[in-house]
């Protein structure tokens, strides 16, 4: 049986385990970082699917005022390069057919501003939500009784709007809007600032920009810092723990020995560890009611950006699916065009268990739809679906429905004794993105350090 001793383990090497572990060292601790996966990254993935060209199967942009990574980009040497926005949006709502964006807007001005309306309601309603007490808020009981979909129907919103929304919406949480609370939503639009920042229809807002090499060179050069701190393959099965000691238990044998552990995956994954002496009741239930959402990404490879030339930007928004959205996602310096399309929710549940021929051509004949008979003969076909992912089960993070912030929430974060929590699904800025997952490893970090230290 081996054996490894650290002042900190980490649980998890994705951005923010790695964050953390490193955080931990700079201030003169000695990490551990446990992984289980056979690689870093966690729920990103930045994979070479033709010589010369990686796509990303997990978390790919940030956005304007994501400051903590790209301060964590430069530091790390890790360039940066604006996502394609220029042309125009194609839409396909409530039954109107393709419509280009400036068609659709002039058809639909009246419903969109009426839309705006809404948005404007739901920043002033978040304004309310404290993000690190969101149970505290003045209106937490009522809005968490109710979840977000049920809201926004009693809103009076036309069809093209509500469908609009819906989109919008499933594009951030990967899941229904009927499956979270209202009180989740304002929580996670607070920590993000304003619906402005999430609901661009354009992808901005929080999807801006890209890495240079993929996204996958954050946590492959903070991996390579912590080479000598860093073990692979290696699932926690048990956290022994008390005030001042962690004893970790890996299947295969390894024992790890420390003075505080910081759990840095998401907290589904969190409740299947074994913890001595158990944890909570509350926090246990919690674990239960935070389900990791269902999200999947497919590319189409061009002999070129065809949809350029035309005066489309690479992006639809579309009722009628299979996929909801789509960006052009061509590499610079590339001649080749890259389409994405994005399958969140009960899009993912559903053309997730197709076949992959079957689903392929369902999301070709969608892009014939919008960018017409070219991009019915693709180069190359690629897609990943992250719920089946052993060691993710699901992105882009955990979703609570009616009543768990009330009633459990206040368990999230919290310290128990020497166990730790991080992951982007406990940030309070930014929750759900990289900027929330490098604010939650360097808020635990700290935490830890103060108490080792002090």
């Amino acid at each position: 049986m081996a054996s490894r001793s650290a002042d900190v383990i980490v649980v998890g090497a994705g951005i923010s385990g790695l964050v953390a572990a490193r955080t931990v060292l700079q201030a003169g601790l000695t990490p551990l970082v446990l992984e289980a996966d056979t690689r870093v990254g966690g729920r990103i993935l930045t994979e070479e699917v033709l010589p010369g060209l990686s796509v990303e199967l997990g978390a790919q942009w940030i956005g304007d005022t994501h400051h903590r990574m790209f301060a964590l980009a430069a530091e790390l040497g890790v360039d940066t390069y604006p996502q394609y926005d220029d042309g125009e949006t194609s839409y396909e709502l409530a039954g109107a057919g393709v419509l280009r964006e400036k068609a659709f807007h002039t058809r639909f001005a009246a419903e969109l501003a009426d839309l705006q309306r809404v948005l404007r309601r739901l920043d002033a309603l978040a304004a309310e939500v404290p993000p690190d007490a969101p149970w505290s808020a003045p209106h937490a009981a009522e809005w968490d009784a109710v979840t977000a979909g049920a809201w926004y129907d009693a809103q009076g919103l036309a069809p093209v709007a509500r469908e609009l929304l819906e989109i919008c919406t499933v594009g951030i949480l990967a899941v229904p809007t009927v499956e979270v609370s209202l009180l989740h939503l304002l929580f996670t639009i607070q920590t993000c600032g304003v619906t402005a920042e999430l609901f661009a229809e354009s992808e901005g807002g929080a999807q801006t920009t890209r890495f240079t090499g993929g996204t996958g060179e954050i946590p492959n050069r903070l991996a390579a810092q912590l080479s000598d701190h860093l073990v692979l393959d290696a699932p926690v099965q048990l956290i022994e723990h008390s005030a001042e000691h962690v004893t970790v238990t890996c299947r295969g044998g390894l024992v790890a020995q420390g003075r505080r552990v910081i759990v840095a995956i998401s907290p589904a994954l969190a409740g299947r560890i074994m913890y001595d002496p158990p944890l909570s009741g509350d926090r246990d239930q919690l674990t239960q009611r935070a389900p990791n959402a269902s999200a999947m990404k497919a590319f189409f490879v061009y002999d070129e950006p065809f949809w350029r030339a035309e005066g489309l930007n690479g992006q639809l928004i579309s009722s009628d699916g299979p996929a909801r959205m789509s960006n052009d996602t061509c590499l610079p310096g590339d001649d080749r065009g890259v389409v994405l399309l994005f399958l969140e929710g009960d899009q993912a549940r559903t053309y997730g268990r197709w076949p992959r021929a079957d689903r392929q051509a369902a999301l070709t004949a969608e892009l014939v739809r919008h960018f017409g008979p070219r991009a019915g003969r693709p180069e190359a076909y690629v897609d990943g679906e992250w719920t089946d992912r052993q060691w993710t089960r699901g992105c882009y993070n955990a979703n609570f429905g009616p009543l768990v912030w009330t009633t459990y929430g206040h368990t999230l974060a919290a310290p128990v004794g020497a166990i730790h929590w991080a992951s982007t699904d406990t940030a309070i800025r930014w929750s759900a993105y990289m900027e929330g997952a490098v604010e939650a490893g360097e808020r635990a970090a700290l935490a830890v350090i103060d108490e080792v230290l002090n």
